[in-house]
C-alpha cells in the first residue's frame, strides 16, 4: 500500500494562524506568571496585534487559571486574588463568566443529543 496523504505532513499544519497566536500568547503568559509576575503584568508581554484576539486570550487564560487553580487545587479566591494581584471582582465575574460558558454549553450538547438520537 502506497503512502498516506498526509504522510510527510508537518504536526500543526491543521491549526489556524489564529491558534498558533493563541497557543504562543498562553504560553507566554505561563512563562510571566512562573516567573513570578502579576497577571496583567504576564499579559503585557504578549504580541498580539488584533486587540479583539489579545482580550479573548486574557480573558480565556483567567478562566483556565481559576479552572486550575480554584476548581482543580481548591485554592480559594482571594488567595488567588493576593498572587495574581487583581481584584477579587475581576476573578468573580471570570468565574460566572465560566460557569455560563460550561452551562450554556451542556445545554447545546444535550440538544445536539436529542436530534441526533443520542439522548
Amino acid at each position: 500500500m502506497g503512502e498516506a496523504w498526509y504522510e510527510g505532513l508537518s504536526e500543526d499544519v491543521f491549526i489556524t494562524e489564529k491558534d498558533k497566536i493563541y497557543e504562543k500568547a498562553a504560553v507566554k503568559i505561563r512563562e510571566g506568571l512562573a516567573l513570578g509576575l502579576d497577571f496583567d503584568s504576564a499579559c503585557e508581554a504578549i504580541e498580539v496585534e488584533d486587540e479583539i484576539l489579545r482580550k479573548a486570550i486574557i480573558d480565556d487564560m483567567l478562566k483556565v487559571i481559576i479552572a486550575e487553580e480554584h476548581f482543580a487545587k481548591e485554592i480559594p479566591l482571594d488567595d488567588l486574588s493576593k498572587k495574581l494581584k487583581i481584584s477579587m471582582e475581576r476573578l468573580e465575574t471570570a468565574k460566572q463568566e465560566m460557569l455560563e460558558d460550561v452551562k450554556d454549553a451542556s445545554i447545546k450538547a444535550f440538544y445536539k443529543g436529542l436530534r441526533s438520537g443520542n439522548a
